[in-house]
Formats: C-alpha cells, structure tokens, sequence
C-alpha cells in the first residue's frame, strides 16, 4: 500500500515543465485533468499548497479567498485602500480584509443585496462568472450558451455574465464540457484553470484593471474625486542588476509602480537565524534590505530596511534518524520601513542545493555560467527549476546576507511617502 501511495505524488514544476525535484504536491497525479495549471498557480502565488504540500484540488474557495487570488493574477493586490467598506459583514476579524475592501473599491465586487459580502462562504461558479465579467472586455451577446446542457440553469442576473465569458474563454467545465454546473461550489482546481487563463489572456481585461495601477480620476486629472478610473502610465522598462546570474532582470516602471518581475534576485540579511534542523513548520523569519535598491537606469525601488517575511513551508527528515534535516522557507510578504506591507511569492536562491551567500558569491566565477546570455529566458528558467522550491539542509545564521528569487511579480506601489524612504539620492541623481 505504502507503494501505491507514493505513485500517486506527483512533481509539479513551477514552470511550464515537469522537472524533478521541484515542488511535490502530494495530492495531485501528474495527469491530473488540470495538473499544469495548478503548477502555474503555485508559481504565480495566486493559490498555495496548504497542510504541508497538499493542494485539495476538489476542495472549495471561499468569495475572500477568491477575491484576494484574482487581485493578484491582474496584478492590483498591493493597492493602497483609500475607502471604507459598505459591507456590513466585513471586518477586522474578516480574512483578506484589505484585498475585500479594495475589490469593492475598484469595483470587481459588489456583494449582496443586504450589503453583506458573505467572506467565509464558498463561491460559485455563477459568482465566478459575474465577478470576472465586472473586469473584462467584450459584448454580452457575443457568443451563443444554448449549446450547453444547462444553461437554462443559469439565474438571470448571471446569464449575460456566462455569455461574455464563454467569448473570451474565461470558463471551466470539467468533466462534461456541455455542462456548466452553475449552482455548484467552485473547486480549487477550477480556479486554477480560470486564473491561469486570464493571466495568459490580459489583453481581454478593461485596461482600467489590467496590469495596472490605477488612482481615481474625474476626467481633469485630478486624483481621488469622481467615478473615473485613470489610467496608469507605462514609462519604461529597466533592468535589476543585483545578480548576474538572475534568470530574469526586467522591470516595469509606470508613473504609480514598479513591477519587479519573477526570475529576478533580492538581496536579504537575516535577522533573525534560520536553521532546518532545529526550526519548525510555520516559523517565520525576517530578512533586510541592507541598501536603498535601484535599477541600473537609476530608477528607485525600495529603501534599505525593507524587510522580507519567510516562513518554514515543508521539513524533510532524515530517513535512518527521523530527525529534521532539510527545510523549505518561502517569502511570502514585504514591508516598507513606513509600515506599509504587500504580498510577494520568492524562495532562497541556491544552486547545488546549498544557499548561496552574497560575500561568497561576489567571486564566485561558476554562478557567471548560470547566466542566461547563450539561452532564452524560459530554457533558462527551465535549467533552474529546481532551486524554485527547495528543500534542503541550511543554516542561515543572523546577519548573514542571502540572494532571493522571486517566484512571482514584486509590485511597489509608488507614493509621495514612498519616495521619501529612500536614505540617499541614486548615484545617478547625483553630481559625479
């Protein structure tokens, strides 16, 4: 039996790829109807892997937890909240209170008609469907839903929703492709499938959501007044030069953020000490920005001080002592020395399945050869799949300095105080 069970774990790679020794789901066959998907969730942070390295691909997600997921794959989640809910069932004690409150202040939800948004309840997919219809281009007569077996089912005030996802592809229905099962709970499974479609597909959501960064507008340019949305401006494309060997060193700036995108490396200093061996699952750890970070075009990112939150993931034991040996740490959360805090997804960067330090890496001329000058950027990222979720043997003492991947998107939301964190002018800025 034990056997058996071991066949049924599958490797899930956090890339586009099956490749050993990366993140192992415990609960998801390797042809799993939606395998792919779910690795792509993971990677993104859009959906985590819960009770150690399970998935629960049937199991349902709440309207908080949802809300807080779709926030991420159009890249909105590190908004600023500048409005108090209406809602009057949401909270302090809400889960994901913020990312509610902001999916109500951008308009994506709208709740019940009692003004309750109901958090903790499982959605369904006729509020899926409404939900990621608030967000997307397209008409509501633009594809034809009598085809499918119970579309009659489908209530009213959802049916034109259906129609304009049906357009644009964003549904899912599994088993039966002519079946919608709109009363039914969505599983995480099928969230996976929907949020990795839209993600490939941003060009179908209203620029007003996608992939941007958006501040109220009345028309004149005046921020915070009217019902307008104004459009963040895209100013340029630079590049993160903390790492050489980083798989990715791409940065977006708009006028209201910067992206940091996955693949590219952070510098960390531990305070407090890491160890595999004697920590436990659900610790968590804080490392520092030991410098003010800018891009090589002289772009401010994010003052010295910023601290990044990890927290031990998995532990591995040894097979003959049944003793902890090996670790998973995951970053999960940033915060700006003024407080502010907002979402990332990185691992500790290794190669060897060792972690890398920064005074030891400086000379280190075999990392040079993980560059990816002689290979594109997804043959790359392939050749380190492994080091995206690793779990191994370390000790990070405190104040030792340690490279970050990023799993997925940094967004820094750029305000008046923001700015003002930086501790000194980029060289740039500067006269030399």
């Amino acid at each position: 039996m034990k056997k058996i069970q071991r066949l049924l774990v599958i490797t899930l790679a956090i890339l586009l790829v099956n490749i050993a020794n990366a993140l192992e789901i415990t609960d998801v066959r390797n042809d799993y109807w939606a395998s792919q998907e779910i690795a792509h969730s993971i990677q993104n942070g859009y959906i985590y892997v819960i009770d150690g390295n399970k998935f629960k691909p049937e199991g349902t997600m709440t309207r908080s937890e949802f809300v807080t997921a779709l926030l991420k794959v159009i890249r909105r989640n590190n908004e600023p909240v500048t409005q108090d809910t209406s809602f009057r069932d949401v909270n302090n004690l809400t889960p994901n209170k913020q990312n509610v409150i902001l999916s109500e202040q951008i308009r994506m939800a709208f709740g019940y008609p009692d003004k309750t948004f109901k958090p903790n309840i499982a959605i369904n997919h006729n509020e899926t469907m409404a939900m990621i219809s608030n967000i997307t281009n397209g008409i509501f007569d633009a594809a034809d839903i009598t085809r499918f077996k119970d579309y009659k089912q489908i209530p009213l005030w959802a049916r034109r929703a259906y129609i304009k996802n049906v357009a644009n592809g964003f549904y899912v229905n599994y088993p039966d492709g002519l079946k919608f099962n709109p009363s039914n709970n969505l599983t995480r499974a099928e969230a996976a499938v929907i949020f990795d479609r839209i993600a490939a597909n941003l060009d179908k959501v209203i620029d007003s959501y996608r992939d941007l960064y958006d501040t109220m507008s009345n028309g004149d340019g005046d921020e915070n007044i009217g019902d307008g949305y104004k459009k963040a401006e895209f100013i340029s494309e630079n590049t993160l030069g903390l790492a050489n060997f980083a798989p990715n060193n791409k940065i977006q700036v708009y006028d209201t953020k910067k992206i940091i995108e996955a693949g590219n490396i952070l510098i960390g200093t531990a305070l407090t000490p890491v160890s595999s061996r004697k920590d436990l699952v659900g610790d968590e750890y804080v490392f520092t920005a030991p410098n003010d970070v800018y891009s090589v075009q002289g772009t401010f990112l994010y003052p010295k001080g910023t601290e990044f939150y990890a927290w031990d993931l998995k532990k591995g034991y040894s097979s003959w002592r049944s003793k902890r040996e090996k670790s998973r740490i995951v970053f999960h959360k940033y915060s700006l020395p003024s407080g502010q805090t907002y979402d990332m997804a990185g691992v500790p960067f290794t190669k060897n399945d060792k972690v890398i330090y920064v005074n030891k890496a400086k000379n280190a001329s075999k990392l040079k050869s993980l560059g990816n000058n002689k290979s594109s950027r997804k043959e790359y990222m392939i050749s380190v799949a492994h080091q995206m979720a690793p779990l191994i043997d370390y000790s990070i003492e405190k104040g030792k300095t340690i490279y970050i991947l990023l799993t997925g998107d940094m967004v820094i939301p750029q305000t008046e105080e923001y700015m003002n964190l930086r501790t000194k002018p980029s060289l740039l800025e500067e006269d030399i």
